[in-house]
């Protein structure tokens, strides 16, 4: 019988620890990158900086400024960000999505599928208890 997904990950977790990878127990941890942060010039907040910008801008509204007098710098990190996403397209708001041409079907088509599907006939009546 084939090794489970359990037993697989239990034997690596051995070779790891035997060949000193990973912590005490065998396991690779990931540590993630916690990002960037920049502070308020105003209120020295630190708030993470990702590729829209929406807590920096709300807080430079609460604020009662612009975001780069909040957050100097703030444009260019979210742009630096957005570009080392890797295989993420960026669609700009307002434009049309990436969906493929020639999906959609007209709308004829869909009415006469609608149409078929109905009953037209009102004089037949549904049975029912009385």
């Amino acid at each position: 019988m084939p090794e489970g997904h359990k037993a697989e990950r239990a034997r690596m977790h051995k070779q790891n620890k035997e060949a000193g990878i990973g912590d005490e127990n065998g396991r690779i941890v990931r540590v993630k990158d916690p990002g960037t942060l920049l502070k308020c010039s105003v209120c020295q907040i630190a708030l993470k900086v990702t590729k829209t910008n929406t807590e920096l801008k709300a807080h430079a509204t609460k604020e009662g400024k612009t975001l780069e007098d909040c957050f100097p710098g703030a444009e260019a990190a979210s742009i630096a960000l957005a570009a080392a996403a890797p295989g993420k397209q960026q669609v700009a708001r307002g434009m049309a999505s990436a969906a493929p041409a020639g999906k959609k079907k007209p709308k004829e088509d869909l009415n006469d599928l609608f149409a078929s599907g109905l009953d037209l006939d009102k004089s037949k009546k549904k049975k029912g208890k009385k």
